[in-house]
Order: C-alpha cells, then structure tokens, then sequence
C-alpha cells in the first residue's frame, strides 16, 4: 500500500510539476491575427473585399503585467457595376498593455489597453488622399493555451475613442467615441510563448 501511495504522489507531482501552462514574470509572447472579410451584393451588383493583418510582441514586466508593440496593415476594395468606387490601404503602430487575472493557468481572462497611430490612403483619390489619426482603447479578453507554448485568444468589445484628419488643406478633422461589449467587436488571435 505505500508503495501505491508513493507512486500516486510522483505521477502528481510530475504532472503538476508540468502542467505549468500559462504565462509568468518574464515571458515573451509573439501574438497575431488575420482577419478577410469579403461581400457580394448581387441585386445591386457590388462587390467588397477587406483583408488586416496585425502582429505584436509582448513582454511579462510580473506574473499578471504584460507590456507590447503591435504593428498592423489592412486594405480594402469596392467594385460596383465592375467599376472600383473605393480602394484604401491603411497601417497601425502602437503599444498595448494587459492585466492578465489568473496568468499561471490554461485559462485567463486579461484586460487590453491600447494606443495607435493610425495611417491610411485613399488610393483613387487624385493625387493619393492620405488620412493619419489616432485610436485608444480598452477591451476585455480571455486567453485558452491549447500546449505548453500556443494559446488561443479572444477580445470581445471595446471602449474607445479615435480620431483622424486628411492630409488638405482646410481640413478640420473627425473623432468618434465607441462603447460596446458584443459579438459585433470580436477579434481571435494566437499567442507563440518564448
């Protein structure tokens, strides 16, 4: 019986010992996301289609603090009646902090806080119209590791505020104020742990 006993509490304590999932002080983490969206309106014979791309790098300053830089490119094209009415490339590059609630587990909840410069163009504008801004938000997350190093992630909503002006003269600019936590804002990405 206690040879039982005591093979029951090494198989534990391996497993626990490698159960360690989640993140901790001092992970790095490479996070991404890919986003295509494509609409085909045939009554009025329009056609849309968008593509996003971003990446971030992140660093665990403690167990629950993570801090990053992200850089993300996008564009889109509408076609209507086979003619394109608009076409638009834009990027984004900025910082982002989280708070992760329970880091050291598969599963955790983390709050997302995020600043850009925003950067786009207007590509059947004569010359090239170009729009540059600015994007802060917060917006609450979970995180699901799938291995020891990959984990699935979800933000679900935001509340932010942006703004962006053209690059002409006489331009006075535009912001916008967002609130919402939805399933319309949701975005999915990857974590790579380092």
């Amino acid at each position: 019986m206690k040879k039982v006993f005591l093979s029951i509490a090494l198989i534990t304590a391996f497993g626990v010992a490698n159960a360690q999932e989640g993140f901790s002080k001092g992970n790095t983490f490479l996070t991404g996301s890919l986003g295509i969206s494509s609409q085909n309106d045939k009554d009025i014979d329009t056609k849309s289609n968008s593509t996003t791309f971003s990446v971030g790098v992140g660093y665990f300053l403690s167990d629950n603090v993570a801090l990053g830089v992200n850089l993300g490119i996008g564009s889109a094209k509408t076609t209507e009646v086979s003619v394109t009415t608009e076409e638009t490339s834009a990027m984004a590059v900025g910082a982002f902090g989280r708070y992760y609630f329970s880091p050291k587990s598969k599963f955790s909840m983390f709050g997302h806080l995020g600043v850009n410069y925003l950067s786009g163009t207007d590509k059947l504008a004569e010359p090239d119209l170009k729009v540059t801004g600015m994007d802060i938000f917060a917006a609450p997350g979970f995180n699901y590791f799938v291995s020891k190093n990959l984990s699935l992630e979800a933000v679900i909503g935001r509340i932010g505020y942006s703004s962006a002006k053209a690059d002409v003269t006489g331009a006075k600019g535009s912001t916008s104020f967002d609130f919402g936590i939805d399933l319309t804002h949701v975005a999915f990405g990857m974590n790579l742990r380092f």
